[in-house]
């Protein structure tokens, strides 16, 4: 009988654990990523590292959304053709640029009610003042705070149907708007605000109908109050920004206003004494003559 020859033993290889990660450290370490389109580069990388870190990327790559064409309205519906299942609802702060009857599709209304989460929603148009057109039965998120409307034409009607709509508004900006004058058409039904508008108050480069905009503001039934406003519009709106912060007495305590002065005219000592007497901080651009 031959002898039976034994092979070298069996190496025991043992399983290499890779630790991992609790999700809390790495939503830390996203944080600190670039915010914008500076970090989406890193954040879509880090999105191919596990499905695991996908929730977590998804949180910060849709925190801001900008649809400035009808292509990328285009591609987010065929993106996210479930509304539910879309990533709406990690989006912060919303832009909207809108230019013409149809420029949104239909389709996508059935994803504004999706957009739960958003606190400040940008609606803007392009080039030389273009109409703004928002449609009447497009649901706004009620969950935004904070409103800026510039750089197209709208009516104060028009406006205000947009701020009805938003019934948690705080902070209002109308950066260069284009109010066709001689507009004074009483709000249709349904358009009347509700809940209050505070926070901030930003006036810039309105032309035509600043003081129609704020007497606007001041027939909100539940009153007003901002704590800073900022106006940029012509002098002859004084009597209107006096009453505004009359109005906001109990809130307000920032007023910053610029102006054309004409000569050493300024009348704006009824502005002064006023602000003083509430305790709000004035600044005047440029300030008054000594």
């Amino acid at each position: 009988m031959g002898s039976k020859t034994e092979g070298p033993a069996p190496v025991e290889v043992k399983a290499i654990i890779v630790p991992r990660i609790p999700l809390d450290i790495i939503d830390e370490i996203l944080n600190h990523l670039p915010a914008g389109e500076a970090g989406s580069g890193s954040l879509q990388a880090c999105s191919l590292v596990s499905k695991s870190w996908i929730p977590s990327c998804r949180q910060h790559l849709f925190r801001v959304v900008n649809f400035t064409s009808k292509t990328m309205v285009n591609r987010w519906l065929i993106a996210f053709p479930v509304p539910e299942q879309s990533p709406a609802h990690h989006v912060r702060r919303l832009g909207i640029w809108l230019e013409a009857p149809g420029w949104v599709p239909e389709e996508f209304f059935e994803h504004t009610p999706w957009f739960t989460n958003v606190r400040s929603i940008y609606l803007s148009g392009r080039g030389m003042a273009p109409k703004l057109h928002i449609p009447s039965h497009w649901r706004l998120p009620e969950s935004v705070t904070s409103l800026t409307v510039g750089y197209c034409r709208v009516t104060l009607v028009e406006l205000r149907g947009i701020m009805a709509r938003l019934p948690n508004l705080d902070n209002l900006a109308l950066p260069a708007l284009h109010i066709p004058p001689g507009r004074r058409e009483l709000p249709g039904i349904g358009t009347v605000l509700k809940g209050r508008v505070g926070g901030k108050l930003i006036l810039h480069n309105i032309r035509c109908d600043s003081k129609g905009i704020m007497n606007m503001l001041l027939e909100v039934p539940t009153g007003l109050r901002f704590t800073e406003v900022e106006i940029d519009c012509a002098r002859g709106c004084l009597p209107s920004v006096v009453t505004l912060v009359e109005a906001c007495c109990k809130t307000i305590v920032k007023l910053s206003h610029k102006v054309t002065l004409h000569g050493k005219s300024h009348p704006f000592s009824c502005l002064v004494q006023l602000t003083l007497a509430r305790g709000v901080v004035l600044t005047l651009t440029p300030p008054l003559p000594t």
